[in-house]
């Protein structure tokens, strides 16, 4: 008798496997929603769609997951990467000295250990010594601006400026009660803003430093980095395919033009900027000018808006800095356009160079929204964001002249 074929079990139509699949993971998701996580979620995702990759939509939808999973852990361990963040930072910043240093003669390690005994002595320095007049500074700055919005309600609540606005024809008790009640009150606060956003910026990092596992940490990831910075840029590289390799380093290197110059020229011009205001301040006999002075090498990093607020700030303090006052007045707004001058003319152009050239229309746009979105830590990083920004859709536009 013949032997029969094995019977194999009916298939289950075409259509009807997927949605089994589809609903059979939507089950296992609700029994273990306790345990998902961005990262498990992604982890199905890549698993389900790794195989057609190859499609281009499929592609560009896993490279979102992985862009969109890496930015929420980025977020989610912020606290965490600091130190890292600050150390990779300032080993960006002081390689080109280490790699001045290799050129003639020094090994790295020797110039990486040399520049953090230096960044380490500086910084404890300054902890010991400068912090505390910043503080009694801060105070004092506050205080007087104290005195003087109440001597300007008592001018205000006085006989001449009343005859002064009716010699004009102007209502003086609802402009007192304007001025009194919405103007005054708003300066204070932007006012007091103003130099809590400087020193809140410089005590926030001062914070984290201060504490006793990143004050040994940084240093010691500061030295690594820079020892090993080349190295570390060729193992990034590694990351990309053969093809790609080259692609990636012009990109890299662009961004190393754009960027890196701006960084270290601005930190180099804030630095010149800062010391400068608080040595004229000082000679001119206005008060308080090693926080004016700090607060001038921030604010140099915004432009306009910085100079602007810097002004502003030091006339006020100039005017309760005792006599001669309207010589410190005139001599604080001579100080902050002669700097805008020397910056515009000479420092900008010999240290920081044409890379970043935006136009005054982008950058003051650019202000605006990053100030926006990210507050006073928007201001600051505006430029060489918007300088980032621009670079690629320039890039962009010639790729597409060039394939057109």
């Amino acid at each position: 008798m013949p032997r029969q074929p094995a019977q194999r079990p009916p298939s289950t139509p075409g259509f009807l496997s997927p949605l089994i699949g589809i609903l059979a993971l939507i089950a296992v998701s609700i029994t273990v929603q306790s345990v998902l996580s961005p990262f498990v979620v992604a982890a199905v995702a890549l698993f389900l769609l790794y195989p057609y990759r190859a499609h281009t939509l499929v592609g560009r939808t896993i490279t979102l997951i992985i862009a969109l999973v890496g930015l929420w852990a980025f977020v989610s361990l912020f606290g965490v990467l600091v130190p890292f963040l600050l150390a990779y930072l300032l080993a960006y910043l002081l390689n080109p000295v280490v790699t001045w240093l290799a050129r003639r003669g020094v090994p790295r390690w020797t110039g990486s250990l040399l520049l953090v005994v230096i960044l380490v002595g500086a910084f404890a320095a300054g902890a010991v010594f400068l912090l505390p007049v910043l503080l009694n500074q801060f105070e004092g700055i506050l205080a007087g601006m104290r005195t003087l919005i109440a001597e300007a309600n008592a001018w205000l609540d006085s006989g001449a400026f009343t005859s002064a606005l009716d010699s004009f024809g102007i209502p003086a008790d609802s402009v007192r009660q304007t001025l009194t009640s919405e103007l005054v009150p708003r300066l204070e606060g932007v006012f007091k803003s103003v130099i809590e956003g400087v020193l809140g910026l410089l005590s926030g990092v001062t914070a984290v430093l201060l504490q006793v596992i990143n004050a040994v940490i940084i240093p010691f990831l500061v030295f690594y980095l820079l020892k090993d910075f080349p190295q570390i840029g060729e193992r990034f590289y590694r990351f990309f395919s053969r093809a790609r390799q080259a692609q990636a380093r012009d990109l890299v290197g662009r961004i190393d033009d754009v960027l890196g110059r701006y960084i270290r020229g601005a930190v180099a011009v804030a630095l010149i900027q800062g010391v400068l205001s608080a040595t004229v301040l000082w000679m001119i006999g206005v008060r308080y000018a090693l926080v004016l002075g700090l607060m001038t090498s921030v604010l140099n990093f915004i432009p306009y808006v910085g100079l602007m607020i810097s002004l502003v700030v030091a006339s006020l303090v100039a005017l309760v800095s005792g006599d001669p006052v309207v010589s410190k007045v005139i001599g604080v707004v001579v100080l902050y356009l002669g700097q805008k001058l020397l910056e515009a003319t000479v420092l900008s152009p010999k240290i920081i160079g044409p890379q970043v050239g935006l136009h005054p229309v982008v950058l003051i746009l650019s202000l605006m929204v990053f100030g926006y979105f990210l507050g006073f830590i928007g201001l600051l990083i505006a430029v060489p964001a918007t300088a980032l920004l621009l670079m690629v859709w320039e890039g962009w536009e010639a790729k597409r002249d060039r394939e057109a």
